[in-house]
C-alpha cells in the first residue's frame, strides 16, 4: 500500500472513529441500566422499508434491545409514539432481527454473512412496561409488511454483554435509513383473517382460488365470493339420497316453497288429516247419517220392520176384501137372472 493511500486510509478511520452510523451522531447509546454503551464497531449500517401508515416518522425508530441467545444476538428495532419523556417509553417494538452470530468478526472477506434481515414483529402485541408493546398494535397494522436489513461489524465488543435495553433518547436511527414508501391507492398487501385462527398477510402474487362449494366473479373492480347454490344443493340431495333414499321433489308436478314446505288446502266437502307417515282425505259429505249397531239404526229397523207388518196386514185385508166383492157380485148376477 502506497503512503498515500494509508494516509487517506488512517485520515477516513481518525475522522470516523466516533461516528454513531447508523444512529444519529448526538446520540449516547447507553443502556437503561447506565451501565453499558453499544458498541460503534457493532452496527456499520441499516435499512428499513416501512409501509405507509399516516403520521409515522421517519425519525422515531430507535435500538429497542440487543439480547444475547445461546450461540447469537438479536436485535429489535423500536418506534416511539411520545418521546417528550425519557423517563417513559411509549411506542412499541415492530421489526427484530435474524440471529447474528456470536463469533462475528469483520476480516475483509465476504459480506454475505454480516448482512442480517430485518423482519415485522407478527405477533399480538403484549405490553412490556407502561405504554410500550411488543408487537405492532392494530392502528399500525401495515407496519406488519416492513423488511429491511443490518449490517453488522463485529460482536467483539459485545462479550461481557448480556442484554441491552434501550430508550428512544439513547438510540434514535438516522431517518435516511428508513424509508417509508408513500401512500398508494393500489393493494400493497391482503391479509386474511377468520374465526378458526387464520391470520396471514400475502403480498406480491396472490392467486385466489374458489374453493368447495364457493364462486368467485370479478364484477368492475369488485371481486365478489358466493356460496354455490347449485352445488350445494346437489350435494344436499346427494346426502339425502344416501341417507333416506330419493326425496320426493313434487308433487303432482308441484314444486315445495323455498323453505320446503308443500301444503294441502282441503276444498268443499273435502277434509284433510294427519296420519303417521302420511295424511288421510275423505269427504265427510258423503258419510252415513247414521251409525251401523247404533242406537238409531235399531228405532229405524225396528219401525221398518213394523211398516212392513203393516203392509202385510193391508194387503191381506184387500185380498179378502176383493174375494167377497167378487162373491157379492157372482150372486147379485145370479139374482138378477132369476127375476127376467
Amino acid at each position: 500500500m502506497s503512503d498515500y493511500s494509508l494516509t487517506n486510509t488512517l485520515e477516513w478511520l481518525n475522522g470516523n472513529m466516533h461516528r454513531n452510523y447508523p444512529l444519529l451522531d448526538s446520540a449516547v447509546p447507553v443502556d437503561d441500566t447506565d451501565e453499558h454503551t453499544l458498541p460503534s464497531s457493532f452496527l456499520t449500517d441499516m435499512q428499513l422499508i416501512v409501509p405507509y401508515v399516516e403520521g409515522l416518522d421517519s425519525s422515531k425508530f430507535f435500538i429497542s434491545s440487543v439480547v444475547r441467545q445461546v450461540n447469537s444476538w438479536l436485535v429489535t428495532i423500536g418506534y416511539t409514539i411520545d418521546d417528550s419523556d425519557p423517563t417513559t417509553k411509549v411506542g412499541f417494538d415492530c421489526a427484530i432481527s435474524g440471529p447474528i452470530p456470536m463469533d462475528l468478526e469483520y476480516t475483509g472477506a465476504d459480506l454475505d454473512a454480516h448482512t442480517i434481515e430485518l423482519a415485522a414483529i407478527t405477533t399480538t402485541p403484549a405490553p412490556l412496561s407502561g405504554s410500550y408493546t411488543y408487537g405492532i398494535p392494530e392502528a399500525y397494522a401495515a407496519m406488519r409488511n416492513l423488511r429491511g436489513t443490518l449490517y453488522i461489524g463485529s460482536c467483539r465488543d459485545l462479550d461481557n454483554v448480556g442484554a441491552l435495553q434501550f430508550s428512544y433518547q439513547a438510540t434514535p436511527v438516522m431517518p435516511t435509513c428508513v424509508y417509508i414508501e408513500t401512500a398508494r391507492q393500489e393493494i400493497s398487501s391482503i391479509r386474511v383473517v377468520d374465526g378458526f385462527g387464520t391470520d396471514a398477510t400475502f403480498t406480491d402474487d396472490v392467486t385466489l382460488r374458489a374453493g368447495t362449494g364457493v364462486k368467485i366473479s370479478v364484477v368492475g373492480d369488485k371481486v365478489a365470493f358466493d356460496i354455490d347454490i347449485d352445488y350445494m344443493k346437489e350435494q344436499f340431495n346427494a346426502m339425502l339420497s344416501s341417507e333416506i333414499g330419493n326425496a320426493i321433489r313434487t308433487i303432482n308436478g308441484m314444486k315445495p316453497a323455498d323453505d320446503g314446505s308443500f301444503t294441502l288446502t282441503g276444498m268443499d266437502c273435502t277434509l284433510i288429516n294427519g296420519a303417521e307417515h302420511g295424511v288421510v282425505i275423505s269427504n265427510p259429505c258423503s258419510k252415513p247419517c247414521c251409525d251401523s249397531g247404533g242406537e238409531d239404526s235399531a228405532d229405524v229397523k225396528a219401525a221398518l220392520d213394523q211398516l212392513a207388518s203393516d203392509k202385510t196386514v193391508l194387503e191381506n185385508y184387500y185380498t179378502d176384501l176383493a174375494t167377497k166383492i167378487n162373491s157379492m157380485q157372482s150372486r147379485l148376477s145370479s139374482l138378477i137372472a132369476s127375476r127376467k
